[in-house]
């Protein structure tokens, strides 16, 4: 790991910790009975990260308490969500299989028609999940249902953390999956740019205000959406150089 490698990586770890002794966590969760964890989220792998030739953040609401390792921060298992027989884990394939999908055809440059099945080729098409960061909204896990009272609630006590949050990762693409409007005032100055989905530029980020990856839309609609508005974004800022 190279020093700029190492000094991301020491900031990630300190914001971190200063937003988790920061948080008040409920005792118990309502849902399952579990003591409450604050989760840790982030680039999911500093090195692939900054390796990669366009920096993606997905944004979400909170961990789902219904699943396994919720109570976890989510960056290992997004490293490793297949299987020795080359299958997606379908326990994370509801919501992680759509950001696969969308990540993979982004770096590519593939429509969803024409990216690999997932069973039987998880190990290419998750392939750069290692290099994409993923952060909640609300730090500590919800239930099956998100609570949109609750996690405005945190936004609201905390969000000047999660605003410096998305400024150490410094994505060039913000995919916001049902959690745009918490943010709106954030990026108050940006520009639409698209009526469908809601596209937006911010300074030289792109800004995509879309479904959550485990909504009820076909998986075909849903990743062309995403691939089609940064495919659109890429060729404009091409043109502005030339």
């Amino acid at each position: 790991m190279n020093m700029k490698e190492e000094q991301l990586e020491q900031q990630i770890k300190e914001q971190l910790v200063r937003f988790e002794n920061a948080v008040e966590l409920p005792f118990f969760n309502e849902e399952t009975g579990d003591k409450m964890k604050f989760v840790s989220d982030g680039i999911v792998n500093v090195t692939e990260y900054l390796k990669a030739p366009i920096k993606i953040l997905w944004i979400l609401k909170e961990a789902n308490s219904s699943e396994d390792n919720s109570l976890d921060d989510m960056r290992p298992c997004l490293k490793e969500l297949y299987d020795n027989n080359n299958n997606i884990d379908r326990d994370w394939g509801r919501t992680w299989q759509k950001v696969a999908y969308c990540t993979y055809g982004i770096f590519e440059h593939l429509k969803f028609e024409d990216i690999p099945e997932m069973q039987g080729n998880a190990r290419e098409v998750l392939k750069y999940m290692p290099s994409i960061a993923h952060i909640n909204v609300k730090k500590y896990a919800g239930g099956s249902s998100a609570d949109d009272k609750k996690i405005q609630s945190f936004y609201n006590t905390y969000k000047d953390f999660l605003h410096e949050q998305i400024e150490i990762i410094n994505p060039d693409i913000l995919i916001f999956g049902s959690t745009f409007g918490y943010f709106a005032e954030y990026f108050e100055s940006k520009e639409k740019i698209q009526e469908r989905i809601p596209v937006y530029q911010y300074k030289d980020k792109l800004l995509i205000d879309t479904y959550h990856p485990n909504a009820r839309i076909k998986q075909d609609e849903y990743c062309n959406e995403i691939i089609n508005a940064v495919n659109s974004w890429r060729m404009n800022v091409m043109c502005k150089e030339n």
